[in-house]
């Protein structure tokens, strides 16, 4: 299998990459019958040319990029649905409808507290986006909506 995980320097990014490769390795033997070809890693500091590259080949892809500590409110956009729309762009420029995971946020619910945040508002317009893309070119969507991350890489 090949596997494009964006966002792969960030915390979560950085942690399904190194379990990832203990697969690919024979290192973790623990799915034997998940088989890691190719990684292809994705960052805000890549070339453009490494997203066209896993968008083409990739046959599962994580969704992780995102902008969770901005300058300000506008980069959320940016980052959470901005990325969001050139990942998907790039997948329908190579008629690629593998399955797209996403990484959320409970923010995303934009229910009590979380009703007027940003960081919030970005997510669920990204979520939607995935939603929409799926119904489009019927791509296998995943959403996860993790309520709090921390451990191994986390600031």
């Amino acid at each position: 299998m090949n596997i494009l995980i964006t966002g792969a320097a960030g915390f979560v990014g950085k942690n399904l990459t190194a379990a990832l490769r203990c697969l690919r390795n024979g290192t973790d033997r623990t799915r034997p019958n998940l088989s890691v070809d190719n990684l292809y890693l994705y960052d805000k500091d890549s070339p453009a040319e490494a997203l066209e590259e896993g968008c083409q080949n990739a046959d599962f892809v994580f969704n992780l990029a995102g902008v969770n500590r901005p300058q300000n409110a506008e980069e959320f956009m940016a980052g959470n649905l901005g990325f969001a729309s050139t990942l998907l762009g790039t997948l329908k420029k190579y008629h690629n409808t593998c399955p797209v995971m996403l990484s959320s946020s409970i923010q995303a619910t934009l229910i009590g507290r979380y009703a007027e945040g940003d960081y919030g508002k970005s997510k669920k317009a990204g979520e939607d986006l995935f939603f929409r893309y799926a119904q489009e070119t019927g791509a296998r969507v995943l959403v996860y909506r993790f309520p709090n991350l921390f451990g191994k890489w986390c600031r």
